[in-house]
C-alpha cells in the first residue's frame, strides 16, 4: 500500500525494518497516514514531533515492547463511516485475530463483512489501526496490502500480514 504525500508542508519520518520502509506522515498535529513500501522513499525525511514519535512507537511495537499506540490520529481521506470502522478496528485485541464477519459485528454492522474488508483495504494507518488482525472465516489470511504495490493476494503481502500476526502472538 504505497501512497505518496501530495500536500506540501507534510512532515514525515521513515522507519526501516525487516518488513520494509514505513513513513509516518503528519500534518504537524496529527498522524494522517502511514506509507509502507519495500524500497526506500525518494524524498528525504521532513520530521516533526508527531512523525518522530510515531516511528519511536512503531520501533517499540516491532521490538515487542508496545501493544497499543498513543498518538494523535486523523486518518487522511476517511469519511465519518470510515472513521467508525477504524475506531472499531482499534478495539481488536493485540495478539488476536477475528474474521471479517466478526469485525463487522464489532463495528455494529453484522451484515456487512464486505464493507469490513473494504475498511481494511482502505486503512490509511496500517499497523496503527490493526487491519492485519482481520482474517477470513476459518483463519485463512484473506488479503493484505502489505506495504507494496503487489496485489493484496500476493504471497509477499500475505507473508507480511502473517509476520505481524506472529509478532503479536509471540509477545501477547
Amino acid at each position: 500500500m504505497t501512497i505518496h504525500a501530495s500536500a506540501t508542508g507534510d512532515f514525515h519520518t521513515t522507519l526501516h525494518g525487516r518488513l520494509g520502509y514505513m513513513r509516518a506522515i503528519s500534518d504537524g498535529r496529527h498522524l494522517i497516514r502511514l506509507d509502507w513500501d519495500q524500497s526506500p522513499f525518494a524524498a528525504p525525511d521532513n520530521p516533526d514531533d508527531v512523525s518522530r514519535e510515531t516511528c519511536r512507537q512503531l520501533a517499540a511495537y516491532f521490538a515487542g515492547e508496545r501493544r497499543a499506540f498513543t498518538l494523535p490520529l486523523r486518518a487522511a481521506g476517511t469519511s465519518a463511516s470510515g472513521r467508525s470502522w477504524l475506531e472499531a478496528m482499534a478495539q481488536i485485541p493485540y495478539g488476536t485475530t477475528m474474521s471479517y464477519g466478526e469485525f463487522a459485528a464489532l463495528a455494529g454492522k453484522p451484515r456487512a463483512p464486505r464493507a469490513a474488508g473494504t475498511a481494511c483495504a482502505t486503512n490509511p494507518l496500517p499497523v496503527i489501526y490493526p487491519c492485519h488482525r482481520v482474517v477470513r472465516a476459518g483463519g485463512q489470511l484473506g488479503n493484505y496490502g502489505g506495504g507494496s504495490s503487489l496485489p493484496p493476494q500476493h504471497p509477499d503481502n500475505l507473508g507480511r500480514k502473517q509476520a505481524l500476526i506472529d509478532l503479536e502472538r509471540r509477545f501477547a
